[in-house]
């Protein structure tokens, strides 16, 4: 949640958020057994717009799947992402029970990875 929307909504911020793209994360970080990393800013660091992402927000794509709650970006404390990448996608079926839909090619963003879970009508995983 970036910074803004927690100041005006405090807990009510889950209001914005999918509860799928929770349950996407929690499975990452049971299956990967290391943390993950969506936003930082409330322990000092400076990544605010990887998860929820206002309309106003000057971050990502008019339409990104993250203004409607829906996505998030991540990295993973001692994975990298194209192993992450590729454990998914070998793994999906347990992801998509979840609710994952969507991951992002990591060739486009070698250091982090996108997933949402907008509907694809899908049983494997749609890369964008």
């Amino acid at each position: 949640m970036p910074p803004e929307i927690w100041k005006a909504y405090a807990e009510n911020s889950v209001w914005f958020i999918d509860p799928r793209t929770v349950a996407i994360a929690t499975a990452y970080r049971e299956h990967f057994k290391c943390p993950i990393i969506i936003n930082n800013w409330h322990t000092g660091g400076s990544l605010t717009m990887r998860g929820y992402r206002p309309p106003d927000a000057k971050t990502g794509a008019r339409l990104s799947q993250h203004r409607f709650g829906r996505a998030f970006d991540c990295h993973f404390i001692g994975v990298t992402a194209q192993d992450v990448f590729r454990e998914i996608v070998a793994n999906f079926a347990k992801f998509h029970a979840v609710g994952l839909t969507t991951l992002e090619d990591v060739a486009h963003t070698p250091t982090w990875l996108h997933s949402d879970c907008r509907v694809t009508q899908k049983n494997e995983p749609l890369i964008v």
